[in-house]
């Protein structure tokens, strides 16, 4: 995904996806109309990825233990790229 440099993105920061079933547990609270995600935790994923506001919401909500939360696919997350 291009995404101009100045375009405001929100930005998440996730330590790892939930490899058993390969999705990412994004929190309720932290989704805005264009969102950055970045893995501070596996190097495997180096890169920062993006995901629309309505894609992540049309996603089912399961609860992480605390928080309600947003599974993500992997397979949903574009690459991002800022122009």
């Amino acid at each position: 995904m291009k995404l101009s440099r100045l375009t405001p993105a929100q930005q998440i920061d996730i330590w790892q996806p939930r490899w058993k079933d390969r999705t990412v547990l994004i929190a309720k609270h932290k989704v805005g109309t264009h969102n950055e995600i970045k893995f501070s935790r596996t190097p495997s994923m180096p890169d920062t990825y993006y995901l629309s506001g309505a894609d992540i919401q049309a996603c089912p909500i399961q609860s992480n233990g605390k928080l309600d939360c947003y599974a993500v696919p992997i397979s949903k997350l574009e690459i991002l790229e800022r122009i």
